[in-house]
C-alpha cells in the first residue's frame, strides 16, 4: 500500500521536521539573547528601545509552531494513552489512528484559516501598534507553516498506520508507529 514515492515523501518530511526542530532550538537561544540584551540595555544602561519585546514574541511564535512537526515526528505531543488502560489491546491502534485523523483535521484547518488571515494581513498592510511596527503577516505565516508541516506529519503517520493495519489484519502493534498493543 505504501509506495516508494510515499516513503520518499516521508523521508523528506522527516528531514524537514528535523531541520525545523533544531532551527526552533536556535530561535529559542536567539530569543534568550534578545531578552538578556533588553535587560542590560534598559535597566543597566537606562536606554529605551522598541524592538526587543516584539522580536521575542515573533521568535517564540516561530519556535513553537516550527517545532511542532518535529515533536509529532517523535510522537512527543500529549496523547490519550490513559485510554490504553481501559480499552482492550486490540483497540489501541484504532484509538491512535482516530486521534491522528482528528489532529490532522484540526492542524489542516488551522493552517488554512491562519494562512488566509495572514494573506489578509499582508494585503491590508497590518502592523503592530508599536513604534517599531513589524508586519503581522510574519507571525501568521509562521503559524500557518508550522501547522501545515504538523498536518503533513500526521498524514504520513496516518498512511503508515493504515498500511500496518491492512498488513496485520487490524492490529498495529509495531515499533515503527511508536505505538504498541499491550
Amino acid at each position: 500500500m505504501v509506495t516508494r514515492f510515499w516513503r520518499g515523501f516521508g523521508r523528506m518530511m522527516k528531514g524537514i521536521s528535523t531541520i525545523t526542530g533544531y532551527f526552533s532550538g536556535v530561535l529559542i537561544v536567539v530569543s534568550a539573547g534578545c531578552i538578556t540584551y533588553e535587560v542590560i540595555w534598559r535597566y543597566y544602561l537606562v536606554r529605551p528601545h522598541t524592538w526587543s519585546m516584539e522580536a521575542n514574541i515573533f521568535l517564540l511564535i516561530a519556535a513553537t509552531f516550527l517545532a511542532s512537526s518535529f515533536t509529532q515526528l517523535k510522537r512527543g505531543h500529549i496523547g490519550t494513552e490513559v485510554l490504553d488502560l481501559v480499552l482492550p489491546a486490540s483497540w489501541v491502534p484504532w484509538r491512535v489512528l482516530f486521534g491522528d485523523i482528528l489532529s490532522f483535521a484540526i492542524c489542516g484547518f488551522l493552517s488554512v484559516r491562519v494562512g488566509l488571515y495572514g494573506m489578509q494581513a499582508w494585503s491590508e498592510g497590518w502592523t503592530t501598534d508599536s513604534i517599531w511596527a513589524p508586519h503581522l503577516w510574519i507571525p501568521f505565516a509562521l503559524i500557518a507553516i508550522g501547522m501545515l508541516l504538523t498536518a503533513l506529519q500526521y498524514l504520513i503517520q496516518i498512511v503508515e498506520q493504515i498500511s500496518h493495519l491492512h498488513r496485520k489484519g487490524g492490529s498495529l502493534g509495531n515499533a515503527d508507529t511508536g505505538v504498541s498493543a499491550r
